[in-house]
């Protein structure tokens, strides 16, 4: 009984909490009307969030002929995440940190190139982002590799792999950290910016030049990962020239490349759009790799391609989302065990 009681309230307030940052203020009637729950419920929970500084009265309203209501506002600076993501551009690596809010605005930002990447590379900009902001929650990083139970088992920067990265950065900051796959990040964002209903599988595909290639798979909406986080590793995939050895300024060439890809993708995924990152990709090669790998594959599957000149804005829209939803987890949980009152 007592478990079912946390789980309604859990419930309840993850609800609550949904509709009042949706909609940023609204009257305890309202937000009744909303949520489905009771005035009662609504009443007890926001006295809650209020003691807590999740929610803030912003003063009296008229309430359609009745008594004026107060009105409360959700305080979207109740948690703050750093992301930290990084990609290669001219050549070299070039990382963005960033401080933002619940409802992804960012508060802080720098850029810039970091020659050497390892264990202790990042601590100079998280402390310097620890001290200005007292709220942070999370630390989320965006890189290429894996990261399977706080090992990263996978990544081109060797200084970040296996237990000496992401556990001695929880302990040494004291918050959760999420580590997320650069193309997964930027499949996510651009699905989350870019796709409808309609839209219910997404490859995206980024070419760094300097490392092989990646995918990322969007299925129904969510991140696909595969056992042992290995959907989307390319190195061992078969392509007519090793990606050591693609001349990436031969159009031709490059283009014989991705037909083959794409046709084996389409062929054990079908997803309904491709997207590809790199700067080697201009517009006209979309049409063309469609009509390609439709011939490829003899008019039974039509691709649908986007060459993407987005990368960074779509690989920040990932993170940031990707932030989001783990903090709003970790805040669930946060409710489920620290709230014994009965709602």
């Amino acid at each position: 009984m007592k478990a079912d009681t946390r789980l309604m309230k859990q419930l309840n307030i993850s609800t609550l909490r949904r509709v009042l940052s949706g909609e940023g203020k609204a009257t305890k009637p309202q937000l009744s009307r909303l949520t489905g729950l009771s005035v009662v419920t609504v009443n007890a929970l926001i006295t809650e969030m209020l003691e807590q500084g999740e929610v803030q009265e912003l003063g009296m309203v008229p309430s359609g002929g009745g008594r004026p209501s107060m009105q409360y506002g959700y305080c979207y600076g109740y948690r703050t995440m750093v992301i930290i993501y990084g990609h290669q551009l001219e050549g070299r690596n070039y990382i963005h940190t960033l401080v933002v809010d619940l409802k992804g605005q960012k508060l802080w930002e720098r850029q810039g190139y970091m020659e050497e990447i390892g264990a202790e590379s990042f601590d100079s900009c998280l402390d310097e982002v620890f001290a200005g902001f007292g709220n942070i929650g999370l630390i989320a990083f965006g890189l290429p590799g894996e990261a399977i139970d706080d090992v990263v088992t996978i990544n081109d920067f060797s200084g970040l792999e296996g237990l000496d990265f992401l556990p001695r950065i929880r302990e040494k900051y004291g918050v959760p950290v999420l580590f997320e796959n650069d193309i997964n990040a930027m499949a996510y964002g651009y699905y989350r910016k870019h796709c409808g209903m309609d839209v219910t599988s997404l490859v995206g595909i980024y070419f760094p030049r300097s490392f092989l290639p990646g995918a990322g798979l969007i299925l129904d909406g969510s991140i696909y990962y595969g056992n042992s986080h290995f959907a989307g590793e390319m190195g061992e995939v078969y392509v007519p020239v090793p990606w050591e050895e693609l001349d990436y300024y031969k159009e031709n060439q490059v283009l014989c490349q991705l037909e083959a890809l794409l046709a084996t993708f389409a062929c054990i995924v079908a997803p309904s759009r491709f997207v590809l990152y790199g700067d080697f990709l201009t517009g006209g090669m979309a049409e063309r790799l469609e009509q390609y790998v439709c011939r490829r594959l003899s008019g039974k599957f039509r691709v649908q391609v986007e060459v993407s000149s987005c990368l960074e804005e779509d690989y920040e829209t990932g993170m940031i989302c990707l932030a989001q939803n783990r903090m709003l987890q970790l805040m669930e949980e946060r409710t489920e065990t620290n709230t014994p009152s009965q709602v």
